[in-house]
């Protein structure tokens, strides 16, 4: 499993709405991520298969970059 965690820009104070957000993003393109971390969480969960392959992580990488950029 890998956390990810969304912090407000120069404060480091986590950002709950920026996680919900990429969350969201995410899940419309197909990724299928978790939040972690209690109800009002700033951490992603990312936890893929033992089967993945390397041209899926380079796939879900790439979803999960997007996700964040539409921020």
């Amino acid at each position: 499993m890998i956390g990810i965690e969304l912090t407000e820009p120069g404060t480091g104070r986590a950002n709950p709405d920026a996680a919900a957000a990429v969350l969201e993003a995410a899940r419309e393109n197909g990724l299928l991520i978790g939040k972690g971390g209690g109800h009002d969480t700033s951490t992603l969960r990312v936890a893929p298969p033992l089967s993945l392959t390397v041209s899926e992580a380079e796939e879900g990488a790439a979803l999960l970059e997007a996700a964040l950029r539409s921020l």
